[in-house]
């Protein structure tokens, strides 16, 4: 018999919400219902606080959001934020310094976990009220007291491709992922990403890896998918993803996370009739 999820994780954007980044209302009674259950949903996203704020039909369902790919920890409905782990700001710029050899074409900003300060070309490629606009990379740093994401981007070459560039530069440590083709790098604070941010999360509740199926999409998914009991890719999913998981669902568009949500709760209503 599967053992029935404590916890349902799910990336947000390509996973638990749609191409036009709302919630479809079968996926809202399908965590509606996990939660009546007893079932703890958090959603575990590269979006920072003000990204999740967006979404207030998320916040009414979601135990909790972490945040910027696991370094902050986000409760919306009383818009109280913890940071798990930031970036020592000297290492930031000296890992900038070594992207920046391997990437000459590369820019770079910095998320806060309140806002972001990037290199201008950002500004042909975001719109959004919480961006502050610099010409250089050290201005970015000079800019921001604390930085818990690290973005470098690069319009003329794939993720796949500027993470092969830097590899092997001596960048402190810092935890790495790709966007596949969109030419973007995120990067962490050392041995911080979605499943490390998760597993903090669930070792303080008393939740371990086989409590939890988790749901994702994209490379910065990989490691949540790789440690959680249960993961599952998305239809379309990046390859990487789908070697990490343990299975596939249907893509976000058809509602993927709530078909699994909606089979474990039957089945566990099932086991219960049983009894």
């Amino acid at each position: 018999m599967v053992r029935t999820p404590a916890v349902i994780a799910s990336d947000l954007d390509g996973t638990l919400l749609n191409d036009d980044r709302t919630l479809s209302e079968r996926t809202r009674k399908a965590l509606a219902a996990a939660r009546e259950r007893g079932m703890a949903v958090v959603a575990v996203t590269a979006r920072t606080p003000y990204g999740v704020d967006i979404l207030p039909e998320l916040h009414p369902l979601a135990d909790t959001v972490i945040c910027a790919n696991g370094a902050v920890f986000y409760q919306p409905l009383e818009a109280r934020m913890r940071i798990w782990r930031s970036i020592d700001l000297a290492l930031a710029r000296r890992a900038a310094e070594a992207i920046a050899a391997a990437l000459p074409g590369a820019v770079f900003a910095a998320e806060t976990g309140t806002g972001i300060v990037g290199q201008g070309p950002y500004e042909d490629l975001v719109r959004g009220t919480h961006w502050e606009f610099v010409e250089t990379a050290g201005e970015v740093f000079d800019r921001v007291e604390q930085a818990v994401k690290l973005k470098v981007y690069d319009p003329g070459l794939t993720g796949e491709e500027m993470a092969e560039a830097v590899r092997g530069a001596d960048l402190g440590g810092l935890d790495m992922c790709h966007w596949g083709e969109f030419g973007m790098l995120d990067f962490n604070a050392p041995d911080t990403n979605k499943a490390t941010g998760l597993a903090a999360w669930c070792a303080e509740r008393g939740f371990e890896a086989a409590d939890v199926v988790a749901f994702g999409d994209m490379p910065n998914d990989v490691p949540m998918l790789a440690w959680a009991g249960r993961s599952y890719a998305m239809a379309g999913a990046h390859p990487e993803v789908v070697a990490a998981a343990t299975a596939t669902t249907a893509s976000n568009d058809d509602d993927g996370v709530a078909e699994v949500i909606e089979a474990q709760l039957e089945e566990a209503a099932s086991t219960s009739r049983e009894r």
